[in-house]
C-alpha cells in the first residue's frame, strides 16, 4: 500500500524546493564603488577617535541632556580642531555621493524620492559648518530610503541629513556636523 503525503506536507516540500531555487538564483551582493572605501575608512577614523572620549552616563532630565550633548560636542571639536569641509567627504567620495544623489533624483521613481525629501519643512538662509552645532530650529530631514540603500551604511552615532541643498553627516548623539557636501542635492 503506498502511501500519499498530506497536502500541507506537500506544499512544504514544494515550498523548501523552490526557496532554495530563489537562493540559488540571488546575484550576490556587489562591491561598493572605490569611492566610497576612503569614506569608510575616514568614518572608521571619525569613530575611534570619538569612542575614545569620556563617555557619560545616561540620564532622563532633559537639562543634563543638553549639558552633555554640550560637552561630548565640545569635546570632539577639542580633538578635532582642525577639521574641515572634505575630511570626510573627500574629493574622490564627493564624487561617488554626488553620482549616486543625482542619479537617485533622477532615475526611476525620483518623483517619490524628491517628494519624501520636501515632506520636511522647507529650509533657507542657514549656514552649517564642520565641527558646528547641527542648529535646533533645522528639522532633521530623513534621507529617503532609496537614496540610503545606495549609500555606504553608517554606524548608529551618525547619520545623513539635507539640508536646504546641502547633503550632511551629523553626529546624531553631539548634533554637531561632521562633515558636508555642499549644493549636494538640485
Amino acid at each position: 500500500m503506498l502511501l500519499r503525503p498530506s497536502p500541507l506536507l506537500q506544499a512544504a516540500a514544494l515550498l523548501l524546493a523552490l526557496s532554495g531555487v530563489a537562493v540559488a538564483q540571488t546575484p550576490p551582493l556587489t562591491k561598493q564603488p572605490a569611492g566610497f572605501d576612503g569614506f569608510n575608512e575616514r568614518v572608521r577614523q571619525y569613530l575611534k577617535l570619538r569612542n575614545a572620549l569620556p563617555n557619560q552616563r545616561t540620564t532622563k532630565r532633559q537639562a543634563q541632556i543638553v549639558d552633555r550633548r554640550r560637552t561630548l560636542a565640545d569635546a570632539i571639536r577639542e580633538a578635532r580642531p582642525a577639521a574641515k569641509q572634505g575630511d570626510i567627504f573627500t574629493p574622490e567620495s564627493t564624487q561617488q555621493f554626488l553620482t549616486v544623489i543625482r542619479d537617485t533624483l533622477q532615475g526611476m521613481g525620483s518623483a517619490k524620492v524628491r517628494k519624501t525629501i520636501r515632506q520636511g519643512e522647507p529650509v533657507s538662509g542657514v549656514h552649517l559648518t564642520v565641527n558646528g552645532a547641527y542648529p535646533v530650529r533645522v528639522p532633521r530631514t530623513t534621507v529617503p530610503p532609496t537614496l540610503l540603500l545606495r549609500l555606504p551604511r553608517l554606524p548608529d552615532k551618525l547619520a545623513y541629513r539635507i539640508v536646504g541643498h546641502d547633503f550632511v553627516l551629523q553626529d546624531t548623539e553631539a548634533r554637531l556636523v561632521v562633515d558636508l557636501i555642499p549644493g549636494a542635492l538640485p
